[in-house]
């Protein structure tokens, strides 16, 4: 691969790759936060706001990298990233407790995970390196 130059993988592993990595991020904080709250160490009351906040970043995380590498672009990786977590979250509720609130915290979630995939569209990934050129003289 040349020095400056975009690495685009297949449209599948590009986003498989940042389902992958949002689900790890929110996974691994849901397990911290739990273990938290078990051990007296965080209050219960902060346990949403924290959890809405690390929606958005996972989310952000896995766009960033889907932006990155996908060859849709970088806002339509990033926000088809943000929408398949969705999904996978908003699938794993209903299967699990056979509803989703979508009126209280559920779209709250829902919302923020999608702000983190509009945020990871708009700053893009990785951009390539401008390069000088030189000018010939005459």
């Amino acid at each position: 691969m040349e020095k400056g130059k975009r690495r685009i993988l297949s449209p599948w592993k590009a986003l498989a790759g940042g389902i992958v990595l949002s689900l790890a991020v929110y996974l691994a904080w849901v397990l911290l936060e739990t273990f938290l709250m078990v051990k007296g160490i965080l209050p219960e009351k902060t346990a949403f706001p924290l959890l809405a906040a690390v929606c958005l970043a996972a989310t952000l995380v896995g766009g960033l990298r889907c932006a990155a590498v996908s060859p849709w672009g970088r806002m339509t990786g990033a926000l088809l990233c943000a929408v398949v977590f969705a999904g996978v979250l908003t699938a794993t509720g209903l299967l699990c407790w056979d509803s989703v609130t979508w009126n209280g915290r559920g779209g709250i979630l829902l919302l923020c995970i999608l702000a983190g995939g509009l945020l990871a569209g708009v700053s893009g990934g990785t951009k390539g390196r401008r390069v000088k050129r030189k000018r010939l003289r005459k």
